[in-house]
C-alpha cells in the first residue's frame, strides 16, 4: 500500500506515516500525484489531501480513479468544503482543526484496505510464500487449492505458480509437460476466458483450475521484465472477477518488482516458516519488510513442523519475531511434521489431500482452510464498522437534519 501525501502542513501525521509505513511519498501538489498515480494504478493507494480552497476540492472530480484508491481530504471547519467533498465521492473529510485529526487519519489509512477491498470485489487472493526453500510452501499451497475446491465446491478456485524457480507443482496437478504456461499469460493478445485456455490455464476438476509455473530455469528473466509485470498484474485483476479463491504460490521470498507487486495486491499473505534457530533469523527479516510494507494486518504466520526436534517454542518465536516491531505478530497456524506421508506423496508427485485424506496434514490443511477462507460475513461485519467515518461537518448536518 502507498501513503501518498499532498500537504506541506499536518507534518505530524506525515512523519508518523514516515515511521510506521515503507512507501510513504509526499507530493508538492496534485498534479504530481496525478502523474505518479498514472503509472502506479495498480497498487493499493490511500491519497491524504489537503485543500485551502473549494477550487482544489474541485480538482478531483476530473480524475479518472480505480477502485484500488482511498481519498481522505484534509480541509477547513465549513459546511460547504464538508458537502462538496461528500458530493464527489471523497471517502473522508477531515476537519484541520479537530483535536483528533491525527488519530482519525490513521485509523482511515489502517482501515482504508478493506473498503479497498470491497470494492474490488469478494474474491480471495491468497499469497504463500516461504523463507526458503523446501520449507513446504509448494506442498502447502497446492494442498490448500485442492482442499478448497473440495470444501467449496460451488466456488471456483484457481492456483497461479508464481515461484521464480523451475516448478514442479504441474506433475501434482498431473500436467506433466505443459505446452503453455505462466510465461504464456504475457504473450495473450487480449483477456479473455477462451483466449486463457489456449495460454496456461488447465482445467483440473470441476471447480479447481491450474496455471503451471515456469519450465524452465531461464524463464526467470521474462518473469523480470517490467513490460511483462504489467502484463501479469492486469491477468490478476481480469481473473480474480472469475474465481472465487486465487491461491498464489510465489515460492521463496525475494525482494523483487512482481513478488512485491503480487504480495501488495493480496487479500492474505501466508508466510511458511519453521521454528528452528536459523529459519527464525530469516523470518524476522522477512517480517521486518511486511512491519514496514502495511501488510501486517493481512499477513499469516503458519509454522510448518512444528512438533520436530530442535524447534523453539510459539511463545519464543512470538518474542523473537516481534522484537523492535511496531505490531505485534502472532503465530496464527502451526502444521505437524507428517514426513511419512509427505515423503511418499513427494515421491509420486501426488497431493497429500488426494492420496490421504486423513493424514494428520490434511486434517489441519483443512481446519486451515475454514479458518482463513470462510470469510464472507466476516468481511461484511468488519465493513460496516469500517464505512463509519469520523466526526465532520456532514454527519453532524445529518443528525440535525
Amino acid at each position: 500500500m502507498i501513503v501518498a501525501y499532498v500537504s506541506q502542513a499536518d507534518m505530524e501525521c506525515y512523519n508518523k506515516f514516515v515511521d510506521e509505513f515503507e512507501d510513504v511519498r509526499n507530493f508538492a501538489n496534485i498534479n504530481e500525484f496525478i502523474n505518479f498515480y498514472a503509472t502506479n494504478n495498480n497498487r493499493d493507494i490511500v491519497l491524504i489531501y489537503r485543500v485551502e480552497s473549494i477550487n482544489e476540492l474541485q480538482i478531483l472530480t476530473s480524475m479518472h480513479f480505480k477502485n484500488n484508491i482511498y481519498i481522505i481530504v484534509i480541509g477547513k471547519d465549513d459546511i460547504e468544503f464538508s458537502l462538496q467533498a461528500g458530493k464527489i465521492g471523497v471517502d473522508a473529510y477531515i476537519n484541520d482543526s479537530s483535536p483528533s485529526k491525527v488519530v482519525d487519519i490513521h485509523r482511515l489509512v489502517i482501515d482504508s484496505r478493506l473498503v479497498i477491498k470491497h470494492r474490488k470485489g469478494k474474491s480471495n487472493i491468497s499469497v504463500f510464500t516461504g523463507i526458503s526453500g523446501g520449507i513446504g510452501t509448494t506442498t502447502i499451497a497446492m494442498n490448500t487449492a485442492r482442499c478448497l475446491a473440495d470444501e467449496y465446491q460451488d466456488k471456483n478456485v484457481l492456483f497461479l505458480d508464481f515461484a521464480y524457480t523451475k516448478a514442479i507443482s504441474n506433475l501434482f496437478f498431473n500436467i506433466i509437460n505443459p505446452e503453455k504456461y505462466i510465461i504464456d499469460i504475457a504473450t495473450m493478445p487480449n483477456l479473455e476466458v477462451e483466449e486463457l485456455f489456449n495460454s496456461g490455464l488447465y482445467k483440473i476438476s470441476n471447480n479447481l483450475f491450474v496455471v503451471p509455473g515456469i519450465q524452465k530455469h531461464t524463464d526467470r528473466e521474462d518473469l523480470e521484465k517490467h513490460e511483462n509485470i504489467q502484463k501479469f498484474l492486469n491477468f490478476i485483476n481480469f481473473i480474480k472477477e472469475k474465481f472465487d479463491f486465487i491461491i498464489i504460490d510465489i515460492g521463496v521470498f525475494e525482494d523483487v518488482e512482481l513478488e512485491v507487486d503480487i504480495q501488495e495486491m493480496a487479500d492474505e499473505i501466508f508466510v511458511i516458516a519453521e521454528f528452528s534457530i536459523p529459519s527464525m533469523s530469516i523470518l524476522k527479516t522477512y517480517i521486518d519488510i511486511i512491519d514496514k510494507s502495511g501488510w501486517y494486518n493481512k499477513t499469516r504466520i503458519i509454522a510448518n513442523r512444528v512438533d520436530s526436534f530442535g524447534t523453539i517454542t510459539q511463545e519464543d518465536a512470538k518474542k523473537i519475531l516481534s522484537r523492535g516491531l511496531k505490531h505485534q505478530f502472532e503465530i496464527d497456524f502451526s502444521l505437524p511434521n507428517d514426513a511419512a506421508h509427505c515423503r511418499e506423496c513427494w515421491n509420486e508427485a501426488k497431493l497429500i489431500y488426494d492420496l490421504y485424506p486423513n493424514a494428520p496434514l490434511s486434517q489441519q490443511l483443512l481446519l486451515l482452510t475454514r479458518q482463513f477462507f470462510t470469510y464472507h460475513q466476516h468481511f461484511e461485519d468488519n465493513k460496516k464498522m469500517v464505512l463509519k467515518k469520523p466526526d465532520n461537518f456532514l454527519s453532524r448536518l445529518k443528525q440535525w437534519l
